[in-house]
């Protein structure tokens, strides 16, 4: 017996959702790794395996000591995996196709190399700056 589903319940419970690395989706230029770009073109690819969501891995900018986590900018795209026009084209062909599209984001995991980082280790112990870091 099919039932409704409760209003309650969120999209995501029963959701396809495709979690993407970008640097090891499809490269779009032939340098080797994945980039933003490349998802974009495979997106008739995600509709037709009724994918609802992609959620995408880390593709921000990063030194890459644990595999993008440790991001440097938060608000920009690696340049090696494109720019933020190529994101802004990614989301619009997601959503185009009723893909949502989940960023994958962990604050905590700022790179040694991001502002916030970087003021805590010249700020004095016991600073604002020190507290965004335990």
């Amino acid at each position: 017996m099919a039932t409704e589903k409760s209003s309650s319940r969120s999209w995501m419970s029963d959701a396809a959702i495709y979690q993407i690395y970008p640097r090891s989706f499809k490269d779009s230029t032939g340098s080797g790794l994945g980039d933003i770009a490349g998802i974009t073109q495979q997106m008739d690819y995600l509709e037709r395996l009724g994918i609802e969501a992609i959620w995408l891995s880390p593709f921000y900018p990063s030194p890459l000591v644990d595999g993008g986590y440790d991001v440097a900018d938060y608000c920009d795209v690696d340049p090696r995996l494109g720019s933020l026009d190529d994101f802004d084209d990614m989301i619009a062909a997601a959503h185009a196709r009723g893909i949502k599209v989940i960023v994958d984001i962990v604050p905590n995991h700022s790179s040694n190399q991001h502002p916030w980082f970087k003021a805590a280790l010249a700020a004095d112990p016991g600073s604002s700056e020190r507290a965004h870091y335990i």
